[in-house]
């Protein structure tokens, strides 16, 4: 800009002849060197930069607002952050893997045992009411909004698309299923032509509390809608019964719903539970999703009641009631009225069931 506003005058003028500042004339007006214009100019320069600073901030903090925006969430991308544990760190890592259990166990243990049942694993996960024909199995709420290609898998294989993580393995409840004679099918099949799956339809419940300790229970059903019409699961889930397989390498047979494919509202081979009907299992054309209005909240604990449809059962419709969600009793609770030698006793058998349960189930 300097430049510009000298441009009629020439290299030599400003060259020999000192500069006037303010632009007026007179006699009085004392003349300055070429130094101290420059010292000027740079002072000029400051104080518009001073007067213009705000607008620049702001744009900025604007940018980086929007730039913040757009940005995909690093966590999702595996990201370190500074709260994660040093890798190299064996007794950060495995605190921080004791805290995540410590939390996973408890939502598992927020309700007492279903009266009347007998579990069937070695923590308390899982029952059967050979009497009632109710399978129970404990889980919480893992997903809300999004496309879905289960309604409930294992803990740690699907969550990113279940609505409900379980704290049973599918091979323990397909167990279960079998203790109570229902009869499985057989998984959905493509070649030469597709075939879905078949098997004795199973009705799933889903019971908790709310904030206030009130009990709800829902059809599972409610809880999935349609991508294209926006209604619920219809049809009842059928007992596939998934399949075996063994390892090449180390000849072990694996049950394959073990790996997330529980209870499925798209089909696949694996499957324990599946809909009785065409369901794409393609990423980008899944056929349902869940219904976020009608599911608690992230982390709510559930109970899920698995119900074979058996003929002339007059039970076979009826949604379960309270008495299968008691509250369990706190620590504190427990031992109330205890001695100190049943206290000591309990705190030694908890010690040996922490041992025994330790690992992978």
């Amino acid at each position: 800009m300097f430049m510009k506003s000298v441009s009629g005058l020439r290299r030599s003028v400003l060259a020999s002849k000192r500069c006037q500042w303010p632009p007026v004339a007179g006699e009085a007006v004392a003349g300055i060197s070429r130094v101290g214009w420059g010292v000027l100019l740079l002072m000029h320069i400051a104080l518009a930069g001073c007067a213009w600073s705000p607008a620049v901030c702001a744009q900025e903090d604007a940018a980086k607002t929007e730039q913040a925006a757009q940005s995909p969430d690093e966590r999702s991308l595996g990201v370190a952050s500074p709260d994660d544990p040093d890798p190299y760190d064996d007794a950060a890592i495995q605190a921080e893997l004791e805290e995540w259990d410590r939390q996973m166990r408890a939502m598992a243990d927020k309700y007492a045992a279903p009266p009347g049942a007998k579990q069937i694993t070695k923590l308390p996960d899982l029952w059967i009411d050979p009497k009632a024909k109710r399978i129970y199995i404990d889980g919480y709420v893992t997903m809300r909004k999004g496309a879905l290609e289960m309604f409930a898998c294992p803990v740690g294989t699907k969550e990113h698309e279940s609505v409900v993580a379980a704290f049973a393995k599918s091979k323990e409840v397909h167990a279960a299923l079998l203790a109570l004679g229902t009869k499985s099918g057989t998984p959905v099949s493509y070649d030469p032509e597709f075939k879905p799956p078949t098997g004795q339809p199973v009705a799933v419940w889903v019971t908790w509390r709310d904030e206030a300790g009130k009990f709800k229970v829902a059809d599972a059903r409610t809880w999935v809608q349609n991508n294209e019409t926006k209604e619920p699961l219809a049809e009842q889930w059928v007992f596939a019964g998934s399949q075996l397989w063994t390892d090449p390498v180390d000849k072990v047979t694996h049950y394959s719903a073990d790996s997330g494919d529980m209870i499925c509202v798209s089909n696949f081979s694996s499957a324990m539970l599946d809909v009785p009907f065409s369901s794409s299992a393609q990423a980008g054309n899944l056929l349902f999703l869940a219904h976020t209005e009608r599911i608690p909240e992230q982390a709510t604990s559930v109970r899920l009641v698995l119900v074979p449809q058996f003929e002339n059962d007059p039970t076979a419709t009826t949604p379960p009631d309270e008495t299968v969600l008691p509250v369990a009793k706190k620590a504190s609770e427990k031992t109330a009225g205890k001695s100190e030698a049943e206290k000591t006793g309990d705190a030694k058998a908890k010690t040996d069931s922490s041992e025994k349960a330790s690992g992978t189930r």
